[in-house]
């Protein structure tokens, strides 16, 4: 029997088998390249939104005005001595001595104050910038059971004062923040009682930087 023979038909070239993987290879990269960049501009545009928001500061005129008019309450009723006001970098300090606030040695807050606590919370209503609340002492050792050194009473002292300002005059808890720092912090010299007694205070310190979405 005859052996059938086969004819092969005629094969491609090798350049083509090249330049095909090449055109594959190409179109590969090129839609990865795409999505790489569709992704980039998603982040790229989502960062830059934000960029777009820049924080709101407060005008230098309502934390004057906010000054004023405690200013004119402390006059109003004989607590120029009590309460002391400044503007600097931070925003507005609200001073509060000792003796308007507490006992020596004490937190609870003095039925006396609670009016002008009452007042500071009306006017801060106002705004939204945040605050810090601020305790500060002298530098004569305190240890009680209670209050084992000045750390301790300085921070529930500033923590009182925030409960006041959150739970009886209504303000929002996530604008308010407490801190305490002892003795380390001297506004005057130790060494005096007139200066001690300056040291012996409760801050609230009005920021200039109002919250985020306001």
């Amino acid at each position: 029997m005859a052996e059938k023979k086969f004819k092969l038909g005629r094969s491609s070239p090798p350049w083509m088998l090249t330049y095909s993987d090449m055109v594959t290879i190409l179109l590969v990269f090129f839609v990865l390249l795409f999505t790489l960049s569709d992704i980039n501009i998603v982040k790229f545009s989502q960062y830059f939104q934000k960029m777009k928001k820049p924080p709101v500061v407060v005008d230098e005129q309502q934390l004057r005005r906010l000054m004023l008019e405690l200013a004119q309450y402390a006059k109003e009723h004989n607590l120029e001595d009590k309460i002391y006001m400044e503007i600097d970098e931070k925003g507005l300090n609200i001073r509060l001595t000792e003796s308007l606030m507490f006992k020596s040695g004490e937190a609870e807050i003095l039925p006396g104050a609670l009016p002008i606590l009452s007042i500071i919370a009306d006017k801060l209503k106002n705004l939204n910038n945040q605050i810090i609340i601020e305790g500060h002492t002298d530098n004569v050792p305190i240890r009680t059971e209670r209050f084992p050194s000045n750390w301790e009473l300085s921070v529930t002292r500033a923590v009182n004062v925030l409960k006041n300002l959150i739970e009886k005059n209504n303000l929002d808890p996530t604008r308010i923040s407490a801190a305490g720092y002892g003795e380390h912090k001297p506004i005057a010299s130790n060494k005096t009682a007139e200066g001690r007694a300056k040291n012996r205070r409760v801050v609230l310190i009005v920021l200039r930087q109002r919250l985020k979405g306001f």
